[in-house]
């Protein structure tokens, strides 16, 4: 049986679910990249983090925490699922494609790796599935669409 072929979907469709979602959040589609910044607290006594995510097509999207900085537990070198340019690692390879919307999946996944973050912090241990990833540094911003 023929597998019916996924559709990608549409950067301001992108743009317009993740604004149904997450009303605060600001968002810009230009040139191709869809740019998204927006608040989130992964739990009520959990601190409200900034995010910023960026997206082209056919292209995985790359999130970073812009505020506050993130912290090291006090016994670790590095930051863990965190890709070596600064982008968090929120899912394996082929569990997200371009038929899904970023805000159903990328950026619930964003709020539940800073849950696992803060738990972390406390414990020292990594509570969330994946891998890990060395950090080259820790300055990886991502800039906002000119």
């Amino acid at each position: 049986m023929a597998s019916i072929p996924r559709r990608t979907v549409n950067l301001g469709r992108q743009a317009a679910a993740i604004h149904a979602v997450l009303p605060h959040a600001q968002t810009r589609v230009h040139k191709g990249r869809l740019w998204c910044r927006v608040p989130l607290q992964p739990a009520p006594i959990c601190q409200i983090y900034t995010v910023q995510a960026t997206y082209r097509h056919r292209t995985r999207p790359r999130v970073i925490v812009v505020d506050p900085e993130l912290e090291l537990h006090p016994r670790a070198t590095a930051l863990p699922h965190v890709y070596p340019d600064g982008d968090l690692c929120l899912h394996l390879p082929g569990e997200w494609n371009d038929s899904m919307y970023l805000a159903t999946t990328i950026l619930p996944w964003t709020s539940e790796w800073l849950l696992h973050y803060e738990l972390w912090l406390i414990t020292g241990r990594w509570s969330g599935s994946g891998h890990d990833h060395a950090v080259a540094n820790d300055s990886a911003l991502i800039d906002p669409v000119e």
